[in-house]
């Protein structure tokens, strides 16, 4: 995993140098064109920069952080049907979506899991969509937040709308599990945090022969 956050780093490192570089013509021509010209172009520059950093990132993640399925690949209707399992069993995780995404979350409606929501202070809901690739049977695992409030539960929720944070890496490959663990687990063991989530999602996606793949968007 060190590797990875290594290849990340060294990554970013080379975008920044990129931008930078492409900041040398204003310094070249700086002495050669008006003060409100070079300011509009450095504006167009801001700009451009802006639109393409997300770009950037996402390419990153998504070859940075890549991770080869282990043993046969099972049917994608099969993989989804292992991942909504956490819906039968009694565990602070629920599965939804449709054909090619789910999205797991914590059960933030229901009262027991809601007061516990309440009691560790939690105000990020973190979301992991899973988007299925039957064709490279890849998943692509994004990261999602909403701003909460779990004060009065369950009566009055306060759940905000999308956000995409920077991908939650803080994975161990060789400790990830499965979500069949979920049924094994007491309330008090949960500290409902994202790798709670992400690691037996990716577990099971791995051990079900498919691909798993970082992505922003």
């Amino acid at each position: 995993m060190l590797k990875r956050f290594l290849l990340t780093g060294a990554a970013l490192l080379l975008v920044l140098l990129v931008y930078l570089f492409s900041l040398l013509p204003f310094f070249l021509l700086r002495d050669r064109l008006e003060e409100a010209v070079l300011l509009q172009w450095l504006c167009y520059w801001l700009a451009l920069a802006a639109f393409l950093l997300p770009v950037f990132l996402g390419w990153v993640i998504r070859k940075c952080w890549y991770f080869q399925g282990t043993g046969p690949a099972v049917h994608a209707d099969e993989l989804q049907r292992r991942l909504l399992q956490v819906n039968d069993s009694r565990s602070p995780v629920r599965a939804t979506g449709e054909r090619n995404t789910l999205v797991l979350t914590w059960r933030y409606e229901d009262p027991q899991w809601c007061e516990l929501l309440s009691r560790f202070n939690i105000t990020r809901l973190y979301e992991l969509h899973c988007r299925f690739d039957p064709a490279t049977r890849t998943v692509l695992l994004i990261d999602r937040i909403r701003v909460a409030d779990f004060l009065i539960c369950p009566d009055q929720l306060k759940i905000g709308l999308r956000r995409i944070p920077l991908p939650f890496c803080r994975v161990r490959a060789g400790r990830l599990g499965t979500v069949e663990q979920y049924a094994q687990k007491a309330a008090h063991e949960y500290d409902f945090q994202p790798v709670e989530i992400k690691s037996p999602v990716m577990g099971t996606i791995l051990t079900s022969g498919w691909n798993v793949r970082f992505s922003l968007i």
